[in-house]
């Protein structure tokens, strides 16, 4: 089917990320200055605020909402990001891998987002594949669901991940209540050898290679 425009009123499934709960992000440690931000040191709860092509459920509003999109378990983060766009039988180059890491974080207050999965699809006569398991062709009209749960006052989305499918993910708005957990077991810094040969084996079971 075709997506339509999100229905006015939107009233959509909620759910609540509870306080305590653990979540899992890739991104660059830091975000470069323009015209708008200095650079900023970024230890996984800093927010990106417009940079780099359209996402699913970014970006939009004016002045450009920040978006946080994390996962429920590092699979989950890593397929979201750096196996995104990644399909069988390829390779990676180093310059799309070596710079990322992986933060966990923990939720120190409720964050109430809209459920964009299973029921809170069907409610809306919708399937993963209308919404959350598109091309990145459909994301003009993806992101205007974002910015509906926006516009009512919800800290986000949450659905499933793409790729990774038995992985729960959200798209988080503004600023959202998280706490960097830097010591964590499975934080990890893929310039290092270790956490580089991690991501490897994860890479390796679809059939992708990383490349120095």
């Amino acid at each position: 089917m075709v997506l339509t425009a999100p229905p006015s009123p939107f009233d959509p499934l909620r759910e609540t990320v509870a306080t305590g709960t653990i979540l899992y992000r890739v991104h660059d440690p830091g975000l470069p200055a323009s015209g708008r931000i200095e650079p900023v040191t970024n230890p996984g709860d800093v927010p990106n605020p417009g940079f780099g092509r359209p996402t699913r459920f970014a970006f939009f509003g004016d002045p450009v909402v920040p978006v946080l999109y994390a996962a429920d378990s590092p699979e989950g983060a890593v397929h979201e990001t750096i196996l995104h766009d990644a399909e069988p039988g390829t390779f990676l180059l180093g310059r799309d891998w070596r710079t990322k890491v992986l933060t966990v974080l923990e939720v120190v207050e409720p964050i109430e987002v809209a459920r964009f999965h299973s029921d809170g699809l069907r409610r809306f006569n919708l399937f993963a594949a209308d919404l959350t398991d598109t091309p990145p062709t459909e994301y003009p009209g993806t992101v205007r669901w974002a910015e509906a749960a926006h516009a009512i006052g919800l800290g986000g989305v949450t659905y499933m991940c793409r790729h990774h499918n038995h992985s729960q993910a959200w798209c988080l708005f503004g600023q959202p209540p998280l706490r960097p957990l830097p010591g964590h077991l499975d934080a990890r810094a893929f310039m290092l050898p270790e956490d580089a040969e991690w991501l490897a084996g994860l890479a390796l079971r679809m059939d992708v290679r990383l490349r120095p």
